[in-house]
């Protein structure tokens, strides 16, 4: 469970702010909210009244495991020169992503974002890096596509079922 931050605003004359991190510990706070403390918060403006506050600056695996993996198989197809390999490197992401249910939209944020590379290595004048990165992005949108396609009739059998048995 996440906790918030919590604020109590009991005694509004008094320019502190008792902030409840948790169940057990309290601060006293300035006035201000924590966002506008800091001069970036100040100039961003970010309005932000509950921030979580995670224990020990935990991080999941089953969010960055998407974007390590698509990022593995560029890497992975970068240094083979076998186009058995490479082929494999991206299409094992198709299973992958079905069937830990991740978002189909990653590897085709990728295609665009090699897209742009190879524009930009072309504009260069190195053509073959460019050749390579566009087939990775070709690639990429490949696996997108099925990806966004296998989520999209698991969503319509998911439907029939509701409806069938309502």
């Amino acid at each position: 469970m996440i906790n918030y931050f919590k604020y109590n605003w009991l005694e509004r004359g008094k320019k502190n702010l008792k902030i409840k991190i948790g169940k057990k510990r309290d601060f006293n706070r300035s006035y201000y909210p924590p966002w506008s403390r800091s001069w970036i918060g100040r100039i961003l403006n970010i309005n932000k009244p509950y921030q979580p506050v995670y224990k020990k600056n935990q991080i999941s695996l089953k969010t960055h495991l998407p974007y390590i993996l698509v990022t593995t198989s560029i890497i992975v197809s970068y240094f083979q020169s076998n186009d058995l390999i490479i082929f494999l490197s991206y299409i094992i992401l198709i299973p992958i992503f079905a069937i830990l249910k991740f978002d189909g939209r990653i590897p085709i944020a990728y295609a665009i974002l090699m897209l742009i590379i190879a524009a930009i290595l072309l504009a260069y004048g190195n053509e073959d890096l460019a050749n390579q990165a566009a087939i990775y992005a070709y690639w990429l949108l490949v696996v997108g596509v099925i990806c966004l396609t296998i989520e999209y009739l698991r969503e319509q059998r998911e439907e029939k079922r509701s409806s069938g048995s309502s």
